[in-house]
């Protein structure tokens, strides 16, 4: 009888200490998991250097007078209409998302892209602008920013549980954001996944009083970039002076739908 008393024992205090073990288990793994998301979330505003900026022909909120300024403002009202968020152009299928790609590297696909981000937080309507750095290989605009070690799109793609919100990454420049390419080193086939169309339709409607610009990858040198195409409300090409073949022109407007918004901004001009 005591035997029996004392094998029980044993079984309920090896399945007691199996139970307890597993639910260590599982809190550690919760509080792990807790940890992570509240890493995400709490996101510092992003102090960018306004002078260092300058110095390296960037337009900023103190250099807003000039020829250059000038040259965006026009860019800007051609293409957002005086970036009104009631106006009609707003109510599409995704059209608060601005593509912007080259047909080759560097032809200032990311310049143009923080320039008109620049032009259009500082105009008289205050529009909200995220500046999404969607070029995985070239990375320039998370560099630019200096968030190279921060999470962004690649971890939202590749990271379950990492969400969209958790990786914009507000400035002090007043209603500009940006979400950086982020820590995730995975193969570019990502982008054909399912997960980039949820972003689409996430930043198309619950940040629909934002206007969101892509700088993407180069559109000849990455097949990747094309489906991105597709998701665009409006799409812009950067054309290098005197650098960018014809052909290569030719070709890179061909790939994109013609029932699209498309324009050919010519940089670096002498």
């Amino acid at each position: 009888m005591n035997n029996d008393i004392e094998k029980s024992t044993e079984q309920l205090s090896a399945t007691t200490d199996g139970i307890l073990k597993q639910d260590a288990e599982f809190l550690s793994i919760k509080i792990v998991d807790q940890k992570r998301k509240i890493a995400y979330s709490i996101t510092p505003k992003l102090e960018l250097n306004f002078e260092t900026l300058a110095k390296a022909g960037y337009l900023t909120p103190d250099t807003m007078q000039g020829n250059l300024a000038e040259k965006y403002r026009f860019i800007k009202r051609s293409l957002l209409w005086n970036a009104n968020q009631t106006d009609i152009s707003f109510t599409k299928y995704n059209s608060n998302l601005i593509m912007i790609t080259s047909a080759l590297s560097g032809e200032g696909k990311t310049y143009t892209s923080f320039n008109l981000a620049i032009s259009i937080v500082t105009a008289l309507n205050n529009t909200d602008v995220l500046l999404v750095d969607c070029d995985l290989v070239g990375r320039s605009l998370t560099r630019l920013a200096g968030l190279n070690d921060a999470p962004g799109l690649t971890n939202v793609l590749l990271d379950s549980p990492v969400s969209l919100s958790e990786v914009i990454v507000p400035t002090n420049i007043p209603k500009l954001s940006l979400i950086p390419v982020g820590t995730c080193r995975g193969d570019i086939e990502l982008l054909t996944i399912k997960k980039i169309w949820d972003i689409a339709h996430e930043l198309s409607t619950n940040y629909r009083d934002h206007i969101v610009l892509f700088d993407t990858m180069p559109l000849l040198l990455n097949s990747q970039t094309l489906l991105l195409t597709s998701l665009m409300g409006k799409i812009l090409v950067v054309v290098e002076e005197g650098k960018t073949p014809q052909i290569d022109i030719k070709k890179t407007i061909s790939l994109l739908k013609q029932n699209k918004m498309i324009g050919l901004i010519l940089n670096k001009c002498s």
